[in-house]
Order: structure tokens, then C-alpha cells, then sequence
């Protein structure tokens, strides 16, 4: 019998929303998928390989990606980054639209994309020992990584399908971190496999956000050890970011993301810094634009009436203080 994870109801309820909605608008304009590509393949590309310390900035990333433009005070390095990544993610893409499954060659392809001209065997199983930095977990000794990875192939083709879609790419995710297959590129590659996982899904790709990084760094430590909510939670965000942006694109977003956080706490008679974290830990809907909050009333509002009724706790932030 399989163990019962679950994603937080409020965060379930709203991608089920998102996604009924996003339904509804398929199939989208050919122009609108072109245009989500495009945006798709800088944000990702910037999000991932800034999880992993490359500090090129949105905008940067975005000139070296579309034009090539070499960006002063950034390492050669950081600049192939960029361009192997975009690289991986049409080319994960392209499985997706070809409704393509992933098996060892892709998945070694993925890899071997990321990787170029980084390491001296992209696109090949390590043949030594590895640690993750910050993380107790010890990834299995390099003979191990083949039977593991097929034993990974043979979960998500069986077992794993007993599992709700997103809850299914997030443990498939951990599962893949956790054998980390690769010598180096072990996430860029793993968010990748996991957003395919998704399209083939029917869903949009998850936005796993850089600011995110330490939430997902603390709860991918708590599902190596076998405590999966965390992790679920955050992929969960992603996806609704990602849902976020194609209702955004399509005119169909509801109206989480409309208002300014400080007018909504406002009418709301809620403090705009409470607020704030609310948002934060996706207990309300909303997205962050131009380093700005937004809110809908309604979302603030059916929260409210959610505590009221004791339906879900108030919860508060965490201070170091109290952690």
C-alpha cells in the first residue's frame, strides 16, 4: 500500500482551479505557445542555473541566450551556462510536444546538454564518489547508479502512477536527487526531467523560483529523509506559477494577481506585512511582478472566512528567535 502524502488542500484546490481553467482554453494559439517558449526558456534558464550559483542576472541571461551578447564581469563559464541550458530545454521541450516518453537515452541527452563543454563527460553516469554540499544525505556508491536508475524508470512507469501527477514529478524528483546519477548537474538536469514529467502531465512547466532556493534546499533534506510534504508543497507553487503565467498569456487568469498588496490588506483590515508572508508561504493566491506583490480581495477574503471558520490554523512567520 502506498504512503498518503498530500499537498496543503487550499494549494491542491487552486492548481485544480487554474488548471480546469487553462482546459478550457486548449488548444492555445499557436502564437501564444510561441510567445510562452520564449519567455519560458529565459526564466527557466535563469532560475535553475541561479539556484546553482551563476549570477547573471533575467536580463542578461535573456542576451545571452537570444543574441549572444557577452556580458562583462561574468566567467565564460556562467555564459555557457545559459546557452546549454536553453539548449536543454528545447530540447526537453520538443519531447513534450512530441509526446515522447523519457527514457535513458533522453534522460543522458538532458544531461549531456547541460553539461557541454563544462565537465569532460557530459551525458554519462559518474564514476566516483559525490557529496552534496549542506545535505546529511550520501548518494549511493557509483556501481549502484545503473540498477538505480532503471529501479527509478520502473517506479515512475508503475508504481509511481498511483500517485496524483504533481505529487508523482516531485517524489520522482527527490528520487532522482537522491541517486544523483551525475558528477555535476545533478539539479539543472533533475528540474528539467521533472517539468517534462509535467507537460506530458498536461500541466504547464513549474516555476521553481531562485528566491526559492532555500524552502526547496530545506525541503528536498526533509524528503531524503523520508518526509515528502515540504517538497510536494513547494513543486506545488511552482506548477500554480507556471499556471499562473499561461492563464496570464491566454487573458484568463482569475483574479488572484490583479491589486497591489497594501491596497487589498487595506480593504481588507489584514496587516500588509502578514500579508506579505501569507503570500510567501502560498497560503493565499497571488504573484509577485516587478519585485511587487499582488492580491485579489477575494483571495485575502475566502482565507479569512477559511480561519474564521476553523477550517485551516491562522499560522504565523517564523522568527529566528522562535525557530
Amino acid at each position: 500500500m502506498r504512503p498518503e502524502i498530500r499537498m496543503d488542500p487550499r494549494l491542491e484546490r487552486r492548481i485544480a482551479e487554474k488548471r480546469a481553467a487553462l482546459d478550457l482554453q486548449r488548444p492555445l494559439p499557436t502564437a501564444i505557445l510561441s510567445k510562452l517558449a520564449d519567455d519560458l526558456r529565459v526564466r527557466l534558464t535563469y532560475h535553475s542555473n541561479a539556484m546553482e550559483g551563476n549570477t547573471l542576472d533575467l536580463g542578461e541571461t535573456q542576451l545571452v541566450i537570444a543574441y549572444g551578447v557577452t556580458i562583462g564581469g561574468h566567467s565564460l563559464k556562467e555564459h555557457q551556462e545559459a546557452v546549454n541550458h536553453a539548449a536543454a530545454y528545447d530540447f526537453v521541450l520538443d519531447l513534450a510536444q512530441r509526446d515522447a516518453g523519457l527514457d535513458e537515452a533522453a534522460l543522458l541527452q538532458v544531461h549531456a546538454l547541460i553539461m557541454h563543454d563544462l565537465i569532460e563527460a557530459p551525458g554519462a553516469y559518474r564514476s566516483g564518489a559525490v557529496f552534496i554540499s549542506g545535505s546529511e544525505h550520501r548518494p549511493p556508491h557509483q556501481t549502484q547508479v545503473p540498477s538505480l536508475i532503471a529501479d527509478w524508470f520502473a517506479w515512475c512507469d508503475d508504481a509511481g502512477q498511483e500517485y496524483p501527477p504533481v505529487i508523482r514529478a516531485a517524489l520522482a524528483h527527490d528520487m532522482l536527487l537522491a541517486i544523483h546519477p551525475f558528477l555535476d548537474g545533478n539539479g539543472r538536469t533533475a528540474r528539467l526531467v521533472l517539468n517534462l514529467q509535467l507537460l506530458r502531465a498536461g500541466y504547464p512547466v513549474a516555476l521553481l523560483l531562485q528566491g526559492w532556493r532555500l524552502s526547496y534546499i530545506r525541503a528536498l533534506e526533509q524528503a531524503h529523509h523520508g518526509h515528502y510534504g515540504p517538497l510536494v508543497n513547494v513543486i506545488g507553487r511552482a506548477v500554480e506559477a507556471g499556471l499562473d503565467l499561461y492563464l496570464e498569456a491566454c487573458g484568463a487568469l482569475p483574479d488572484e494577481v490583479r491589486r497591489p498588496l497594501r491596497a487589498v490588506a487595506a480593504e481588507c483590515t489584514i496587516d500588509a506585512d502578514y500579508l506579505g508572508w501569507l503570500l510567501r508561504a502560498g497560503r493565499v493566491a497571488g504573484a509577485k511582478r516587478g519585485g511587487r506583490w499582488y492580491v485579489s480581495v477575494a483571495a485575502v477574503r475566502r482565507y479569512q472566512e477559511e480561519v474564521a471558520s476553523g477550517a485551516i490554523p491562522t499560522g504565523r512567520p517564523r522568527t529566528d528567535r522562535g525557530a
